[in-house]
């Protein structure tokens, strides 16, 4: 009798391929300690890494803790590179449904933590415009408020105007000679009044403006709810329109159609020239998106959004760039630059020559890669001009190093914002005393109980809600099931060991691991870490090439300490020291000592120059004799820090090393 044997390979092989499959990983996250340092987070730090997004926790200067989330790379470069301390990386083996879940509820709660703090900044705004309104009413006229000018802004008007060139005493007091480039800008924006004339109608502008200026007059402020909890279930705030928002939106129209109606040039700060040519092909692409931008300018004015001005005036500037890059045969761009951006002066630069020549020459490569690249899509559309403008930002920004100024080392944005206060004869709503009165109580009631919500929630504490018992908290709720947060506390808690044993090979307790370090070695013990890695300090590396090459006793004894390191140049804003102690553990009491002694002698100084730099010694060395201390119980905590490396460097560097 002949067997069929070929139905048992069959089913035997089935059964052997779901065995694999269900033991192969489906998915893993990774758990992040970062060492102690001088700085931010200066015990240590932890977070938690799905796929190429990073979250973590920090305390906010409102006395709340918040969730961060951050593009892996920027994460690492800022925690390894710039601050110079070591990550030490736990990866953690689950199921894709549990990975997902995880991920999911971390991204869902950074969304509405991130909802629920532009709805304090939307109620902060309404309240300093109630108040001023009001105040308005009370004496006959504004009261000076530097918050309310710090507060309320109307931004992309600086694009064309300056200060308070918008109020009425100074409407049309223009320069009585215009330059080359402020005429021609005047004559696109004329141009484009034209176009609007002709699709829209000859009085479309005056007639859009009676609009608005009717609708500021009947605008109502935003009703803020009086209810028991403001909070929804998902943690999410209730959607409310910020009266602030629509009355900055509304004149920021006016100030657009103003613009339009009086061929407003740009303003002489908005602008930079290049003296960089264009190319006959570069020339190509801006003729095409040159068309491009105008057929959408005219749509965005007739746009029913409500910050189509702030759009306009971006569209507007953007648009007389891009004409005088094609009239003048040179590149013309327009200042994105935050008006907070961090200024640093020459002399600082003077102390890194090396590291700023290479953010220059960085800046240089990616200006040119970005041109490149952008002609061969085969067109420039605005997104891409976008990144065009800021590449050229950065790039000859850098280059005023070379002239010994001061420059704007971080802060440019997709968008250019240039805000300027509002205007000294604004228009405002008409509302009486009592209305202004309610609105306000209204506000005022919902902004506390908000605020009580989120401190019951977030409130910041060293031992007992930090940047590690949060992270742990955040994932035991991920792991709870939604029909079981009715559930008593004492159930859930047994719920949550549960699935955290059956999901992630063990549980983690929040408050007995409120210390970055232990809660490291917890993941180690009890999570189903399959694979660890100590992820090196820009220092650390540095100092692995170095003793590649000459490991003998010189070398280490040259880079042990500040003044003859050939790695690290003494940044000020690191408190003074003199020893590195994160590589020696044997005589790091020793070091300790000096670095220690040294923490005073700066302290010492700082009492004697507090008069001349603000306190800034006094603090500086303060800090020192904290940082030193552990030192001498062999615990190392300061490590220097690097602010002015290169990104490039450190994405060929990790390109090169893992």
């Amino acid at each position: 009798m002949r067997l069929n044997l070929k139905p048992f390979f069959i089913h035997a092989a089935l059964i052997a391929l779901y065995l694999c499959s269900a033991s192969a990983p489906a998915a893993s996250f990774e758990y992040l300690y970062i060492e102690a340092s001088e700085g931010n987070s200066s015990g240590g730090h932890s977070a938690i890494q799905f796929g190429d997004e990073i979250y973590h926790f920090q305390h906010h200067d409102s006395g709340l803790i918040r969730l961060l989330r951050q593009d892996k790379q920027e994460f690492h470069f800022l925690y390894r590179f710039l601050q110079n301390r070591r990550i030490h990386l736990s990866k953690i083996e689950v199921s894709e449904d549990t990975f997902n879940r995880l991920n999911e509820h971390f991204k869902l709660q950074f969304l509405a933590q991130d909802q629920q703090f532009k709805q304090l900044n939307d109620l902060h705004k309404d309240r300093v415009l109630l108040r001023r309104l009001l105040n308005q009413q009370s004496s006959g006229n504004a009261i000076l408020d530097a918050e309310f000018y710090s507060v309320l802004r109307l931004n992309g008007a600086g694009l064309f105007y300056a200060g308070q060139e918008l109020s009425g005493q100074k409407n049309d007091r223009y320069p009585r000679k215009l330059n080359d480039v402020r005429s021609q800008s005047s004559g696109i924006i004329e141009m484009l009044r034209k176009k609007i004339g002709q699709n829209y109608g000859q009085n479309y502008l005056a007639h859009r403006r009676e609009q608005i200026t009717s609708e500021i007059k009947t605008l109502k402020p935003s009703r803020w709810p009086a209810t028991s909890s403001i909070l929804l279930k998902d943690n999410f705030t209730p959607a409310i329109n910020s009266f602030a928002d629509r009355y900055e939106d509304y004149l920021t129209g006016l100030v657009a159609i103003k613009v339009l109606m009086e061929d407003r040039p740009l303003s002489p700060d908005a602008y930079f020239l290049t003296h960089e040519p264009v190319t006959p092909e570069e020339k190509t692409t801006l003729d095409r998106l040159r068309d491009q931008m105008s057929l959408n300018l005219l749509r965005s004015v007739d746009s029913a959004r409500p910050d189509w001005g702030y759009a306009v005036l971006v569209n507007m500037a953007r648009f007389v760039a891009v004409d005088l890059s094609l009239q003048l045969g040179q590149w013309v761009f327009i200042d994105d630059f935050a008006m907070d951006s961090e200024w640093v002066g020459a002399d600082q630069f003077a102390r890194f020559p090396e590291q700023m020549q290479t953010q220059i020459d960085d800046a240089l490569a990616n200006l040119v890669h970005t041109r490149k690249a952008l002609l061969n899509l085969g067109g420039l559309t605005e997104a891409n001009y976008s990144k065009l403008e800021m590449s050229a930002n950065r790039y000859f920004e850098l280059l005023k190093v070379k002239e010994h100024k001061a420059v704007r080392f971080i802060g440019e944005k997709a968008l250019p914002t240039k805000s300027v206060n509002l205007p000294e004869d604004w228009l405002v709503p008409g509302l009486s005393r009592q209305q202004l009165m309610t609105a306000l109580s209204e506000l005022e009631n919902y902004e506390n109980q908000l605020f009580h919500e989120l401190e019951e929630r977030y409130r910041y504490n060293l031992l007992t809600r930090n940047c590690v018992t949060e992270l742990f908290r955040t994932i035991d709720l991920a792991l709870l099931q939604e029909n079981e947060s009715d559930e008593s506390p004492l159930k859930q808690a047994e719920l949550i060991t549960q699935e955290s044993i059956q999901r992630l090979g063990g549980n983690i307790s929040a408050p007995y691991n409120f210390i970055p370090f232990v809660s490291f070695k917890s993941v180690q013990e009890r999570y189903k870490v399959t694979a660890s890695a100590v992820l090196n300090s820009y220092r650390g590396r540095q100092l692995e090439n170095l003793y590649k090459k000459n490991n003998g006793l010189m070398t280490v004894l040259r880079e042990s300490n500040i003044f003859t390191s050939t790695v690290y140049a003494y940044n000020p804003e690191d408190a003074f020291f003199v020893f590195f102690t994160d590589d020696n553990f044997i005589f790091r009491p020793i070091f300790g000592l000096f670095n220690t002694a040294a923490g005073i002698g700066q302290s010492v100084f700082g009492f004697f120059s507090w008069p001349f730099d603000a306190g800034k010694n006094l603090k500086s060395g303060a800090t020192g004799v904290l940082m030193s201390l552990p030192e001498l119980l062999f615990v190392n905590m300061r490590k220097g820090s690097y602010k002015y490396l290169s990104y490039k460097q450190f994405v060929n560097d990790e390109k090169s090393k893992y």
